[in-house]
């Protein structure tokens, strides 16, 4: 566990080490999804990190592709208009900030970890050479947490 006590700054880094510890991993599984075909009925996609309300829980992400003539097909594996695919980030250890982090809102460990997240995933997608994706990708957190903007993944907008 670790004390509350630390500084904003401080926090920050401990959480950056944390992700940085899952990046190997996070990157390779990335170059899987970008290598998988894109259709042309696919124009965009989302990626939607979530929170729990508390902050306390390990987040996870996943990519919305958008496009014409969406359907719903849990067998279907490739990339299609619908297809909802989870980026388990594998994040082991974040959750082991003591509680105060982020209940405290004057120290506001919700959104400081939902912009160093989303941060994060942008670097882990750009390693994994995501900038050149066929469509346009933008990451969000879900529910707004953090500065609530979007970082653009995509040089096709």
């Amino acid at each position: 566990m670790i004390s509350f006590g630390l500084t904003q700054e401080q926090f920050i880094s401990r959480y950056r080490k944390f992700l940085e510890l899952a990046s190997i991993k996070f990157i390779s599984q990335l170059r899987e999804v970008l290598k998988t075909p894109v259709p042309a009925s696919v124009t965009s996609a989302e990626v939607q990190i979530f929170f729990e309300d508390d902050g306390l829980s390990t987040p996870n992400a996943w990519i919305y592709f958008d496009g014409k003539n969406k359907k719903i097909d849990h067998k279907d594996q490739s990339i299609f208009p619908g297809r909802a695919l989870d980026l388990a980030l594998q994040i082991e250890g974040a959750n082991d900030f003591d509680e105060r982090y982020f209940t405290d809102e004057s120290f506001g460990g919700l959104a400081i970890v939902a912009n160093t997240v989303k941060s994060w995933f942008a670097e882990c997608w750009w390693k994994a050479s995501g900038w050149s994706y066929p469509i346009k990708v933008e990451v969000w957190i879900h529910d707004g947490f953090g500065d609530g903007k979007s970082i653009t993944l995509t040089e096709n907008r």
